[in-house]
């Protein structure tokens, strides 16, 4: 009876290599990179990704995504550089995981890049203002790269674009302040 105890004991004791392993390269990581931002961006992909899954399931030109608020988020806190990687990594998170192509996802990308610079450039304004803003300016590109280039109809152009605009202004309004000051821990 007491070695079947002391054994159970041992079990619950046992280390995960594999999560000290994980540690440990997360430590050494961080004198070389900031390990910080890319875990942060991890999660805003992975996000962006599963919010984008509702298109498997509505076929509606809505487009509610967290590429703006992420890139913004990244660029005020991490640089442009981890800002333009998130416009870019966002959607080719989207598109590798909802296994989904389209050529108007490269204008999209471009569309990031573009609020990216812009947060980056202003980064000192009011996260809400800067926020909807830049949004507001990156849906205004997007929808005449919709309409002249992608050939879209007015109406689908105005409810991609206001789709986009309205969540996003949701997320700047409601959010942004509350993870604003948590990214500022680890920036």
């Amino acid at each position: 009876m007491y070695r079947h105890s002391k054994k159970n004991i041992q079990k619950k004791f046992v280390i995960n290599k594999k999560i000290v392993i994980f540690v440990l390269l997360f430590w050494v990581s961080s004198f070389f990179v900031n390990t910080w931002a890319i875990l942060i961006m991890s999660v805003f992909c992975l996000g962006n990704a599963l919010l984008m899954s509702i298109d498997r399931y509505i076929s509606l030109p809505i487009d509610m995504e967290l590429s703006n608020f992420s890139t913004i988020l990244m660029s005020i806190h991490f640089g442009l550089g981890f800002g333009l990687i998130t416009a870019a990594l966002t959607k080719f998170a989207d598109m590798i995981y909802n296994k989904r192509f389209k050529i108007t996802y490269l204008f999209m990308i471009s569309s990031y890049m573009v609020t990216a610079y812009f947060a980056f450039v202003f980064k000192d304004t009011n996260i809400v203002t800067l926020g909807i803003v830049v949004t507001l300016v990156s849906n205004i590109y997007l929808g005449m790269i919709r309409k002249f280039v992608a050939q879209y109809s007015i109406f689908e152009v105005i409810l991609y674009g206001g789709s986009n605009f309205i969540f996003n202004s949701v997320l700047f309004i409601g959010f942004s302040q509350i993870i604003n000051n948590v990214l500022k821990i680890f920036s």
